[in-house]
């Protein structure tokens, strides 16, 4: 029996994976905290500050490009807030998750295309099911099935996730190196894990980029012409890094 193992160097995954959880962190930071400054009169003006003289007067802009040039007496406080931000993101209900990766590997690189039907449950939670195809051609291709689970660490609309796919690979027909149809094969557990960033739009819907390691195990065997025409099986476990894109909605 034959074991084949396909590898992918895994050095830069954490460094990728804890860059992905930290740039929604930055996002944050930078872009929603706007200027609010209170006026003696209970009126409110958020926006960005665009000029200021100490003690002497200001120029906000506020939503809408509306400009307001103001006394520095008629000021009470300035402050630096939370920016009022309409919410994109799905609390409750159905939800579909559709995309590509590329799995790179010693033997060339791979491409799956995946679709998942969940439900989230709360902004933070989700499960669901999930099909998709992995074109290894080395010398067989695979039809994963799948639980997904997955979590959104921000109720936010630009979130770091991460997830876990679990599930049984289905292989299809291949072909040997010498152009011979492959006919006993089979195929076994699989299992996905990482995380990503999902950017939701006023649309309705939304797009991420993930990060992962993947890992699937087959089996095939082929008649060994040298040994009385014997079967030979063939054991195939996949390792690869996965990194793609996608729609969810």
């Amino acid at each position: 029996m034959k074991n084949y193992t396909f590898t992918k160097p895994m050095k830069l995954f954490p460094v990728l994976l804890l860059g992905l959880f930290a740039y929604p962190q930055f996002v944050n930071a930078q872009s929603y905290l706007e200027d609010v400054v209170y006026l003696k009169d209970g009126s409110i003006l958020r926006g960005s500050i665009l000029e200021f003289e100490q003690n002497t007067s200001l120029r906000i802009e506020i939503e809408g490009g509306s400009q307001f040039f103001i006394l520095f007496e008629e000021v009470e406080e300035i402050k630096k807030e939370p920016r009022f931000a309409e919410s994109f993101y799905k609390v409750k209900g159905y939800v579909n998750q559709t995309g590509f990766d590329r799995l790179p590997g010693k033997s060339g690189n791979s491409l799956r295309f995946q679709m998942t039907h969940g439900y989230q449950f709360n902004p933070h939670f989700s499960a669901g099911l999930g099909i998709a195809y992995v074109s290894y051609d080395d010398p067989l291709n695979t039809i994963p099935v799948f639980a997904d689970f997955k979590v959104n660490f921000l109720k936010a609309n630009t979130t770091p996730f991460t997830f876990l796919k679990l599930g049984y690979s289905f292989t299809s027909e291949g072909e040997n190196e010498t152009g011979v149809p492959i006919e006993n094969h089979k195929g076994g557990l699989m299992f996905n894990v990482g995380g990503g960033l999902i950017f939701e739009t006023r649309a309705g819907y939304g797009w991420y980029i993930n990060l992962g390691y993947n890992f699937e195990k087959l089996s095939f065997e082929e008649e060994n012409l040298w040994w009385n025409q014997q079967s030979i099986e063939n054991e195939l476990t996949y390792r690869r890094v996965n990194f793609g894109f996608g729609l969810t909605f």
